[in-house]
């Protein structure tokens, strides 16, 4: 499973290999993740990338679903998913 995750510009500069980072599922609206972040690869960019947006790549992730910010700062997740690659993006 790959998904594309919006960030803040913060989360992503100081995103890292086996860190964290939170934020919104590219196509979801309402779906706000928290991922724990696995190795970082290289992003190679697609023809259909916006040239004006940065991307970043993690491999083997952890990824915890909320459907409101209450819920995710609270900790309280509707699903989860391992071993997932997450494009990270701002």
């Amino acid at each position: 499973m790959i998904l594309r995750i919006k960030v803040s510009r913060n989360d992503f500069n100081a995103a890292t290999s086996d860190g964290w980072v939170d934020g919104l599922v590219q196509g979801r609206e309402g779906l706000y993740t928290y991922v724990e972040l696995g190795k970082e690869q290289e992003y190679i960019p697609k023809p259909t990338d916006d040239p004006k947006t940065e991307y970043r790549m993690f491999r083997g992730c952890s990824v915890f679903f909320a459907t409101s910010l209450k819920r995710l700062a609270e900790g309280y997740y509707e699903a989860e998913e391992s071993n997932v690659t997450v494009i990270i993006y701002c």
